[in-house]
């Protein structure tokens, strides 16, 4: 793979600056030789749940205090703030036209003649993407033509995704909701809201709350109308503008994903079990607030929400955005599932924080370079204006198009961009170290020296490869698969297969 650009030469000013700072000298210095304790220690299954030996990993975090500030760097208006419609959303323009599809209508019309105005009104923004959202349809009947060829060697890995699958959309909590909001999100409430000592104090229990709930992240915002959907409401088939009066703030909260199949993207690997504990969270935050007489709507994935989570996690202070789109959290990177509740509760506000992994974004692309669907730009700075906001460009579209070929036996997911991203490491010291180094270099010169190891030790598999067999690929993934997701440690097959991807990360 052709190696990226590293970030420009550092001047003689700032090297003389960052050598006066003694002991981030030192620890730069060993970031070569702390790479391959790195690699021990992340086999470290202690580690593998992605938080560390205290409940649901109060024993990870960075300290966010001096990096707040009052309006995160991603989310600072350059233009006029427009909410989301109901068309921004994914699911609900691939649904929106399968179910056309389904009942009779040609694709050869064109988006122009689509029946459903909110999806015209979304391609007439982005045309180009229509081809793409196309193409998925066909892409997924090519996948399943072809997927059960390759049964043996996917056996374990699918039927570890199947079984949280399974878990995700038959447990039915939370319930979806039914109604008007107004009445669904007080359902749990049986008595007069217990009066909290402050804010403060409310806010400190939700947290403890969330921890207890298996939640590793957790974080609190006012609610933005700029991230609340217009025209969805579940549990309503129309729904305008407005935002119900008692939603008022939304604790947001997320998990990562298990760390061995997620670095074995894409057929190896499953979004599904953090969305089964992040749903499941959801709902018992939900019900906990109801026991306590406030109002709860409960967010989770894969698409039950009205409002965009991403955002929101910034604004609590959770991360910053990433280049794929996504939240970035310091801690494990984007692998991360988020979930919300929305409540009427009085609580303290967190704060964003600038860590400058943007600016990490900006020197790395990593993930671009190894993106299966090309869907990620590869700017030198965030390169569009999105409803408002400047952000790094990135096409839904042909990310879903990958989506519905991939080698996972339902076709969903890729979770490519999440494992190859240098930020996504297991919790131990080698990695907590670099990451709050980082942030306190004014010189650039540890985020050069990051990206020159991932560069020279690390191996990534062509984009391409990651296409499964009939789309041109070889089935590779980040790392290997986990020794508990290969058919023929514990199957009779017959191994007719090599894996192409790493372990050791070299």
């Amino acid at each position: 793979m052709t190696k990226k650009r590293l970030s420009e030469g550092v001047n003689d000013a700032s090297r003389r600056t960052f050598l006066k700072m003694g002991g981030l000298a030192a620890t730069g210095a060993t970031l070569g030789g702390a790479a391959a304790a790195g690699f021990v220690l992340g086999r470290d299954p202690d580690a593998n749940v992605g938080w560390g030996r205290t409940e649901a990993g109060a024993d990870m975090f960075i300290n966010r205090q001096p990096f707040q500030v009052e309006i995160a760097p991603s989310l600072k208006p350059v233009g006029d703030v427009i909410r989301p419609d109901w068309g921004d959303f994914l699911f609900n323009r691939a649904g929106a036209i399968a179910h056309a599809i389904k009942e009779g209508w040609d694709p050869a019309q064109g988006w122009q003649n689509f029946p459903d105005s909110r999806v015209r009104a979304y391609y007439a923004q982005y045309p180009d993407r229509w081809q793409e959202m196309l193409q998925s349809f066909s892409a997924h009947k090519i996948h399943d033509d072809n997927k059960e060829k390759h049964r043996d060697r996917f056996a374990l890995a699918w039927a570890y995704d199947a079984s949280w699958h399974k878990g995700l959309m038959t447990s039915n909590f939370p319930p979806k909701p039914q109604g008007h909001p107004d009445q669904d999100d007080f359902k749990w409430v049986k008595r007069e809201p217990v009066e909290f000592q402050s804010p403060a104090h409310a806010s400190k229990l939700i947290k403890q709350m969330a921890n207890k709930y298996g939640m590793t992240h957790v974080g609190i915002a006012k609610l933005d109308p700029a991230f609340v959907f217009k025209g969805m409401m579940r549990g309503m088939k129309e729904w305008g503008d407005e935002i119900p009066a008692h939603w008022k703030n939304v604790i947001v909260f997320g998990v990562p994903m298990n760390w061995d199949p997620m670095y074995a993207a894409v057929g190896y690997s499953t979004s599904k079990e953090a969305y089964f504990r992040a749903s499941t969270a959801a709902g018992l935050m939900s019900a906990f607030l109801g026991e306590l007489g406030y109002a709860a709507r409960p967010q989770w994935p894969g698409i039950d929400y009205e409002i965009i989570l991403p955002p929101i996690a910034i604004q609590a202070g959770l991360g910053e955005n990433a280049r794929n789109g996504i939240l970035m959290t310091p801690e494990v990177g984007p692998n991360i599932r988020l979930a919300a509740v929305i409540t009427n509760l009085d609580l303290e506000a967190d704060k964003p924080v600038d860590l400058k992994m943007s600016h990490f974004c900006e020197d790395c692309k990593i993930c671009a370079d190894s993106c299966p669907s090309g869907s990620i730009t590869d700017a030198d700075a965030p390169d569009t204006v999105e409803r408002g906001f400047r952000k790094w460009d990135f096409n839904q579209d042909s990310c879903w198009r990958f989506w519905n070929q991939g080698p996972s036996e339902g076709a969903k997911g890729c979770r490519v961009c999440i494992a190859v991203c240098p930020y996504t490491r297991k919790n131990n010291w080698i990695h907590a170290l670099v990451k709050n180094l980082e942030p306190r270099d004014p010189t650039s010169i540890t985020r050069t020296t990051l990206l020159a190891m991932q560069h020279n030790f690390f191996y990534y598999p062509d984009a391409e490869n990651y296409h499964a067999d009939w789309s041109g690929g070889n089935f590779a993934s980040y790392h290997e698969p986990p020794e508990w997701m290969r058919s023929e440690n514990y199957l009779k097959v017959e191994k007719t297969w090599d894996y192409d991807g790493n372990w050791e990360a070299f």
